[in-house]
């Protein structure tokens, strides 16, 4: 008798150990998706349109070139070999299992690999890139209107406490 307790016990610790697992699991369309998507080219572009904020860390810090060089390259070393890209992965695809249904999901592989949905593939780094850039551009020039907004909430709200 105990030995059949313990056998049921085990069991049901394997079974729910297994569906835990297959809900930690993309399914295998969003793999797909994730695969014609080129989610891990993606993630190295996305790498490279951070190199303006370490060339803008580079002036502030006033580095030479080839102190800028080792910065990139501890930068791309922390990417390689310390960022968890395979887990960034999992977590994304995850999340497209969620959002999308299975449907939708062929739907976004069958336009991915047309020639225009490679073209979008394509263009979206440099597009994402320039829109950071331009973003971050008129921030800039805006950013002593945010200064004053903020400035006079600070007056009001925090000075102004007894």
């Amino acid at each position: 008798m105990k030995k059949r307790i313990l056998m049921t016990a085990l069991w049901i610790g394997l079974s729910s150990s297994a569906i835990y697992a297959q809900e930690d699991a993309p399914s295998p369309t969003v793999n797909e998706l994730m695969s014609v998507m080129r989610m891990q080219d993606s993630m190295s572009s996305g790498f490279d349109a951070m190199l303006p904020m370490i060339d803008a860390l580079s002036d502030q810090w006033q580095l030479t070139p080839e102190q800028e060089h080792t910065l990139k390259g501890i930068y791309r070393d922390w990417f390689k070999n310390d960022f968890d890209q395979e887990s960034l992965i999992n977590k994304i695809s995850l999340e497209y299992d969620k959002v999308f249904t299975e449907a939708e999901m062929q739907k976004m592989i069958a336009f991915y690999e047309t020639p225009t949905g490679q073209k979008v593939l394509d263009s979206l780094p440099h597009l994402t890139q320039l829109g950071a850039q331009l973003g971050m551009q008129e921030g800039q020039k805006k950013q002593h209107l945010l200064e004053e907004k903020i400035r006079v909430f600070y007056e009001e709200n925090v000075e102004s406490q007894p």
